[in-house]
């Protein structure tokens, strides 16, 4: 075992998925982000190599707990076929089938999945040698309730400082995820400061997640406002400010 892995060395690519198309040399998955509101929704993934390549599509419930993203496994949304080989050029077609009365009869109106679709290592024509790279897309899906035509989001920010260390936090009490992109923190004097140039994350609904600040805690000591892209949208809102209890 321990020299067949000095002879080969296989480099996980974890990509996030931004709002461009998702490809690479090799492995290309589509789109990169997904709505269902219907009983099944559709991925795509197509191979721009010269060889065979395979893939495993693997499908998660993604909540936040304790201000951090979590994936849990599910039976609520099924990926078919779980498995896939996709020869030069072509195109694989995935089928998300929402499965069981927990994804059929929603009583909220948005709920949020990862599909994460990993290409496997070595081409099933060739002997491997040498160094390989597989890459790794986690695909936002959201299973929406038709009943909803108005949901919005609802953010409450907050900044926590906890001695030399300051969190931004941000609670979404709405009924829709918020996307944050380039944030930026504004103090009294209105020089900006750069917190993420461009995707921070997402809050999803009814829920907080936690962002910890590389700027020294002191930078918000006297509060101020963030600015952000939420959901493609610049907006301005008033940040609270808050001690961490020792």
């Amino acid at each position: 075992m321990l020299s067949n892995l000095s002879r080969k060395a296989i480099i996980l690519l974890a990509c996030a998925a931004v709002p461009t198309a998702a490809h690479a040399e090799g492995l290309q998955v589509s789109p990169v982000s997904l709505e269902i509101t219907e009983r099944s929704g559709v991925l795509r993934l197509g191979n721009g190599s010269a060889g065979q390549l395979r893939a495993q599509v693997r499908v998660y419930r993604w909540i936040q707990a304790e201000g951090e993203d979590r994936m849990v496994e599910t039976d609520e949304l099924i990926g078919s076929p779980p498995f896939v080989q996709v020869g030069p050029d072509e195109e694989q077609v995935i089928r998300l089938v929402r499965f069981g009365d927990a994804a059929l009869a929603m009583t909220e109106c948005e709920r949020s999945y990862r599909v994460v679709v990993d290409e496997l290592p070595g081409n099933p024509d060739e002997a491997q040698t040498g160094l390989q790279y597989v890459l790794r897309y986690s695909v936002p899906v959201y299973l929406l309730n038709p009943a909803c035509q108005n949901a919005q989001h609802d953010l409450r920010w907050e900044i926590t400082i906890d001695g030399d260390t300051a969190w931004l936090n941000v609670v979404n009490s709405g009924q829709t995820r918020a996307q944050l992109a380039t944030v930026s923190f504004i103090p009294a004097s209105g020089e900006f400061v750069t917190i993420s140039n461009g995707l921070l994350g997402y809050v999803l609904p009814q829920s907080e997640r936690r962002f910890e600040l590389v700027q020294p805690a002191e930078v918000f000591a006297n509060g101020g406002q963030i600015e952000a892209t939420l959901n493609g949208t610049q907006q301005r809102e008033n940040v609270a400010l808050a001690l961490a209890n020792r």
